[in-house]
């Protein structure tokens, strides 16, 4: 039997619907994407701080002279890399700006300690031979875009006079499948810029008496550079995960097709902009604040994504935000060894739109298609905004610590 309430309702015998009007009721719908959000962002956020891949993204310096006798190579690696690469290997804890840190321009590690890491991730030969490292000297810490590299130079002999070289670079790819070192590589008046990366370690070519080489690259020594760039450019969008949240956060929130070509237009002209002004040493920023400003627009564009129903005016933010951004992305560039500047950072800006592109071209026909069902569009939108503004967040109390 059901009776009717006053308001019309009805109730059985039972009288539940009294007892549902006498507590007080918590609707749990709207906490429960957030409530997901969150799980989803300590399960990731534990991926991603993994000690091994805690300081990802380092760059390092190369200059090397190569002679029939041997080669001189002048190496600059990140300071903080090498404390890691040292923790792991000893078992034991490295803390840079601890009571125990050496004085301002000293170096922590003994020249054995240093000797270990060298011989292990360089390996250089000559005529097939291994070359034997027979000094290491001027050994500081420099500064490069306020950030610490350890500078040496190493001294490697030929067993004897060599007609062709090669170098085996695996500096901390165990650690940072990312990490990249910019090398210029000298004979005489010849000369050839590469880049030493995860999936180019080796670099090898002829030497002759008057100082010319030949390399194993039989492409001109323009098209090997603008094709390096190109793909570092690409990866730096693929593997960076904080530019690469921030643009799927640009484009989640519900735009018409042509707001969609708008904010993609200002970002690459924001980006581009100051990308050509920091390599090209016009304007600078510190690191220390690029790098916080960067994750704090992250989780304002997902915050907007959240409370706002109705979001204006994106271009505008992703043209303000992409000058910041460019000034991030700039930093593979600045102070690098390369002849070519201007070849190197249109190449790499180019990488930088094809790795954007190829993202966006995925996730914009799924946007669109996700449109079709209202609700789980807008559930959706909510929690991956979600977890990209606490990701922007943490990444700014972390950057700033």
């Amino acid at each position: 039997m059901q009776l009717y309430d006053q308001c019309g309702r009805t109730e059985d015998e039972s009288g539940a619907s009294s007892l549902r009007r006498s507590l007080p009721f918590v609707d749990l719908r709207g906490y429960t994407k957030w409530l997901a959000a969150l799980i989803l962002f300590v399960m990731t956020s534990t991926i991603f701080a993994q000690p091994a891949s805690a300081h990802m993204n380092t760059l390092g310096y190369s200059n090397i002279q190569v002679e029939q006798s041997g080669l001189i190579y002048e190496i600059e690696l990140d300071l903080q890399e090498v404390a890691q690469w040292m923790d792991v290997r000893s078992g034991g804890v490295f803390i840079l700006g601890g009571d125990n840190e050496p004085p301002e321009g000293e170096v922590a590690w003994t020249q054995d300690e240093l000797r270990s890491l060298i011989e292990e991730s360089l390996i250089v030969e000559g005529e097939g031979q291994a070359a034997e490292l027979a000094t290491i000297d001027d050994i500081r810490i420099v500064e490069r875009n306020d950030t610490g590299y350890l500078h040496m130079l190493l001294g490697y002999d030929f067993a004897e006079a060599a007609d062709d070289y090669s170098i085996n670079y695996n500096f901390f790819f165990d650690m940072d499948a990312n990490h990249q070192n910019f090398a210029a590589i000298r004979m005489g008046e010849a000369s050839k810029d590469i880049v030493f990366t995860n999936g180019q370690q080796v670099a090898a070519g002829e030497i002759t008496a008057e100082g010319s080489s030949s390399t194993t690259v039989e492409l001109p020594g323009w098209a090997v550079t603008a094709w390096n760039y190109l793909v570092i450019g690409v990866k730096h969008i693929w593997f960076g995960i904080d530019h690469l949240l921030f643009i799927l956060a640009l484009v989640l929130a519900k735009l018409r097709p042509w707001d969609y070509v708008k904010v993609l237009t200002a970002f690459t002209i924001g980006h581009s902009l100051t990308i050509a002004l920091a390599a090209l040493d016009i304007v600078r920023l510190p690191s220390s604040f690029v790098e916080p400003f960067i994750a704090l627009s992250i989780a304002y564009v997902a915050i907007e994504n959240i409370f706002r129903k109705q979001v204006n005016r994106r271009w505008l933010i992703a043209l303000l935000f992409g000058l910041i951004h460019g000034f991030g992305f700039a930093q593979v560039l600045q102070e690098s060894p390369v002849d070519s500047i201007v070849l190197a950072l249109i190449s790499f800006n180019v990488g930088v739109e094809i790795g954007q592109l190829s993202v966006l071209a995925v996730v914009i026909p799924l946007l669109l298609w996700l449109r079709r069902f209202q609700k789980v569009y807008t559930y959706s939108n909510a929690l991956i905004s979600g977890v990209i503004m606490l990701f922007g967040l943490f990444w700014f109390v972390i950057r700033v610590i």
